[in-house]
């Protein structure tokens, strides 16, 4: 079951326990092992995971036909106007309203934002169907979760 994943078959097993609901102490019961080290497979494979969708996170942002660079003290609303205007020039449908894009751009960059001016540079793509990633910080990936 774990060929090409990233995960092991202990990791699998015991993501499987613990979404069956299973608690630590009954999977270390079940695997013959000590709930320690359940705590600390299952750790290394939510860590995993996160990875493996940072990845791919990353490939679609790299693979974006779209890129748009908000530099600092630029209004917010002023940047998803710049989204809005630079996706329709590419023939993309933003697959966001004004404020639930504003939201997003807001919420993914973090500190580089204060109120609605833009305090560091922010990068914004927009993918072939529409989702909107926003690099935090000058590098990659963040999950947004609001894509």
């Amino acid at each position: 079951m774990s060929r090409d994943t990233v995960l092991t078959e202990r990791q699998i097993e015991v993501l499987r326990l613990r979404a069956q609901g299973l608690s630590v102490t009954e999977i270390a019961r079940r695997l013959g092992t000590t709930p320690a080290s359940v705590s600390a497979t299952e750790r290394k494979a939510r860590e995993n995971i996160r990875r493996a969708e940072n990845t791919l996170r990353l490939v679609r942002m790299l693979e974006a036909p779209l890129r748009v660079l908000v530099p600092p003290g630029t209004d917010l609303n002023d940047a998803v106007r710049e989204v809005y205007r630079r996706a329709d020039r590419a023939g993309i449908w933003v697959a966001h309203s004004f404020p639930s894009l504003a939201a997003l751009i807001q919420r993914s960059a973090g500190d580089r934002i204060r109120g609605r001016r833009v305090l560091a540079e922010i990068e914004v793509v927009v993918t072939r169907d529409g989702e909107v990633l926003v690099a935090p910080g000058g590098d990659y990936p963040v999950d947004s979760r609001g894509v």
